[in-house]
């Protein structure tokens, strides 16, 4: 009789290791995925980071953006020498950086809650870029109806340069 209970009890013990094997296996491949899909954004920010240190004299950063309308741009926030909190928008080039203090224009907080004013489904995304040769905010999101539309805010003052919705 015991050994009757040992055979049963032997192919419960394999098919649960072989369940926890495989999910092991899946979890591994996730995670290899997930790191090899993420390595050329964190590159762009690595080159992004070194470009806004060497050309816009940052001595430290806090934050990254990106954005790739028409142009794509980059834009590290972080502080120059000074200690001043700025701005150093990169266009993907590497040349001609731009670099703002925070101080002189909208906040990302500010432009978003004009964007939530307008009740939108979801915000996708919020990065300073260039736009028509001048610093501005361009917000992604989805409307109510779940229609992509794009919001451009000028950095000094706010206004907004374009508005496409319903994409």
């Amino acid at each position: 009789m015991r050994q009757q209970y040992q055979q049963r009890r032997r192919p419960r013990h394999w098919v649960l290791l072989s369940i926890l094997l495989v999910i092991l296996v899946l979890l591994l491949s996730g995670g290899y995925v997930i790191s090899k899909a993420s390595k050329p954004l964190s590159q762009m920010q690595t080159h992004a980071e070194t470009v806004a240190k060497k050309s816009g004299h940052l001595t430290s950063t806090s934050d990254f953006y990106w954005t790739n309308l028409n142009t794509t741009y980059y834009t590290v926030a972080g502080k120059n020498k000074a200690q001043q909190a700025v701005y150093a928008i990169v266009p993907k080039s590497g040349n001609n950086v731009t670099v703002l203090k925070q101080s002189e224009g909208l906040s990302r907080n500010t432009v978003l809650e004009q964007v939530w004013k307008r009740n939108p489904k979801k915000v996708l995304a919020a990065a300073l870029s260039i736009f028509n040769g001048k610093p501005a905010w361009q917000v992604s999101y989805l409307n109510q109806s779940g229609k992509l539309c794009y919001l451009t805010f000028q950095y000094s003052n706010g206004k907004i340069l374009q508005q496409i919705a319903n994409i």
